[in-house]
């Protein structure tokens, strides 16, 4: 049964590397699911899939299917900050999927999105639908 030291977490920047090359520090496909809820506004990972926390556990047998579909072996689960929706969700992912003839790596995004938009936000290779209006205080 998974439990939270079997969390593992990937930095903006590895993630960023993985975009650029297309396959994860393994080689393998890779997703990215957002699990943000209302707060998906202002800008999203580019290409990553949206299941809000808020529906997850009913969404997976979807997630999932898509997930074996894309032939993704690593999983980066992220959320604003990922310091609960996000690793709730890895976790939930991981004890759904144990013993699937399919097996997926999961990850955490550290810092979540708001991490990502620091590093990333304007850079249109890797971010969507950035809005500064959502990140800058000063806007």
């Amino acid at each position: 049964m998974a439990n939270v030291s079997d969390l593992k977490y990937i930095t903006v920047a590895t993630l960023r590397e993985w975009l650029k090359k297309g396959k994860s520090a393994s080689n393998d496909k890779f997703a990215i699911v957002d699990v943000r809820d209302s707060d998906y506004a202002g800008g999203h990972i580019k290409g990553c899939l949206h299941f809000p926390s808020g529906n997850f556990y009913n969404s997976l047998s979807e997630l999932k299917d898509t997930l074996v579909q894309r032939n993704a072996r690593d999983v980066v689960i992220h959320c604003a900050m990922s310091q609960s929706r996000a690793p709730k969700a890895a976790l939930t992912f991981m004890k759904e999927t144990a013993g699937l003839e399919h097996p997926f790596r999961v990850w955490v995004l550290k810092g979540g999105f708001t991490k990502w938009v620091m590093e990333y936000g304007e850079d249109s290779e890797v971010t969507e639908d950035y809005d500064r209006r959502f990140w800058d205080d000063d806007y």
